[in-house]
């Protein structure tokens, strides 16, 4: 028995990843260097973890998986009969 789902290559199963946003980071990471609160790597580690939000993955939609070629095949066959 084969199955017709791959996990997702995107969000590696769990349906949602994490992004930043990079310009409110570039602000951020601006705002530590002249304040010489933070500098280089430890100044980006900071904005990102302020800036970090989840969001839904668009490949497979929040499920975490994806058809395979199979899957797909089987999918086409079944809306032509639809």
């Amino acid at each position: 028995m084969s199955t017709l789902y791959n996990v997702c290559p995107v969000c590696h199963g769990s349906g949602k990843y994490e992004e930043y946003d990079d310009s409110k980071a570039n602000m951020i990471v601006d705002h530590y260097e002249r304040l010489n609160y933070a500098q280089g790597n430890t100044a980006w580690e900071m904005a990102v973890e302020e800036t970090k939000f989840e969001k839904e993955c668009g490949k497979c939609h929040g499920n975490g998986s994806v058809l395979n070629a199979e899957g797909q095949k089987m999918y086409q066959e079944l809306k032509k009969h639809a």
